[in-house]
């Protein structure tokens, strides 16, 4: 038999097409839900460490607070506020720095996922719907 003809008879079979679909589709799938969870756990993280972060942003209040009501000269109240101005702006370069890298997680999951999903099937799967 030449491969020709093997060919046609490799096409003629519906049974092993399909499986070949259903194997794709299977491997498609499962790469779509690892990529679905790696994103959902980064979210959960990232919620996670926002919640910890806008604790420390209602005890630097609280604190701010406490000690500008405590000062009892312009020089004291300057030095509260220039400490807790820097201290503000410390955890704003981190919150942007943090912002960046989850999202670049995020992208860098979904780029992967979309990467895989693009690929064409095989050759000789395609070959197979074609005739």
């Amino acid at each position: 038999m030449t491969q020709q003809e093997e060919r046609r008879n490799d096409s003629a079979d519906p049974n092993g097409a399909a499986a070949e679909v259903a194997a794709e589709s299977r491997l498609r799938l499962e790469d779509f839900t690892q990529t679905r969870n790696e994103i959902w756990d980064r979210l959960q993280d990232a919620n996670r460490i926002w919640l910890e972060r806008m604790q420390q942003e209602a005890a630097l209040t609280a604190e701010f607070a406490s000690k500008l009501t405590a000062s009892r000269s312009f020089s004291e109240t300057a030095t509260v506020l220039q400490d807790w101005t820097s201290k503000h702006i410390e955890m704003t370069t981190e919150d942007a720095r943090r912002v960046f890298s989850d999202a670049q997680q995020m992208f860098d999951a979904a780029a992967r996922f979309w990467s895989i999903s693009a690929r064409a099937p095989s050759p000789e799967s395609a070959a197979r719907f074609v005739s």
